[in-house]
């Protein structure tokens, strides 16, 4: 297993695979469903079912590659 940081230029080779973040002290792991400009697109109400993606200061998040 291989972990990528995921960033704004590589995030759209990566729709359909598993991601790795932090939210609220917990590591969660969670399928990309889409990809827009600044943010990935997940299920995860609880972040609105997306992940700011476009600065230094987002949260870091990993692309599970196997």
């Amino acid at each position: 297993m291989e972990l990528i940081r995921l960033t704004q230029q590589n995030s759209h080779k990566y729709i359909g695979y598993e991601i790795l973040f932090k939210t609220r002290g917990s590591h969660i792991v969670k399928k990309i469903v889409g990809v827009t400009n600044t943010s990935v697109k997940i299920d995860h109400p609880d972040l609105h079912n997306q992940l700011q993606i476009s600065s230094e200061k987002s949260r870091k998040v990993f692309v599970i590659v196997e």
